[in-house]
């Protein structure tokens, strides 16, 4: 048997040792970081449309209220009451929560503290159909002059809609002699919050 030899050539250049992946791998990362920095994304696809032109309008609350009618025609004795009436309208375009509140009340006259008097005096509140349905007695919401507050909500008016407020004052029936020949003069103040739809 005969084995054959193999041979080298003394002159054979070493091998070379390639670096394209190391070359390759650093280049990846380069572009990566490159993409990562900008902060920007890239797409292959991009499209843009836009939409009719549109309006969008406010809406507006508005109440109008008329002045409180003259309640001072009739002095007032001890359990006695007057009455007046005032108009309100929602004349905005959205529901309004009405809240009626005194914001003044001033005494003259008096022979004693202007909180003596206060505290001898009621106002009552109820909503009406007109002003022939208001009279003493009518019930409602209830408080001392000075602190009246119905609170927001006490009645709800709805876009176009209005009414009466009956107003009742009241001197207490145990009313004491100082509080005789007192003047109360008093402010109420109607606002109209938007309710929710």
């Amino acid at each position: 048997m005969t084995r054959t030899r193999t041979t080298t050539g003394r002159h054979r250049a070493a091998p070379r040792r390639r670096w394209v992946w190391p070359t390759a791998l650093a280049l990846a990362v380069a572009v990566v970081t490159g993409l990562l920095g900008s902060g920007a994304t890239y797409a292959l696809w991009n499209g843009t449309a836009s939409t009719k032109a549109s309006t969008v309008k406010s809406g507006t609350a508005t109440i109008t209220v008329s002045p409180l009618t003259a309640m001072n025609t009739v002095p007032l004795a001890p359990g006695a009451s007057t009455t007046g009436t005032f108009s309100v309208k929602n004349t905005g375009s959205t529901a309004l929560g009405m809240r009626v509140m005194t914001t003044a009340a001033t005494v003259a006259y008096a022979e004693t503290t202007d909180a003596a008097v206060l505290g001898e005096v009621t106002l009552k509140l109820s909503l009406v159909g007109s002003a022939a349905d208001c009279h003493p007695g009518i019930g409602g919401y209830s408080a001392r002059v000075a602190s009246f507050d119905t609170g927001s909500g006490y009645l709800t008016l709805p876009t176009g809609g209005g009414g009466v407020g009956c107003v009742e004052m009241m001197l207490d029936a145990d009313a004491p002699q100082a509080v005789s020949g007192a003047v109360v003069d008093f402010t109420l103040t109607v606002t109209g919050t938007q309710v929710a739809p």
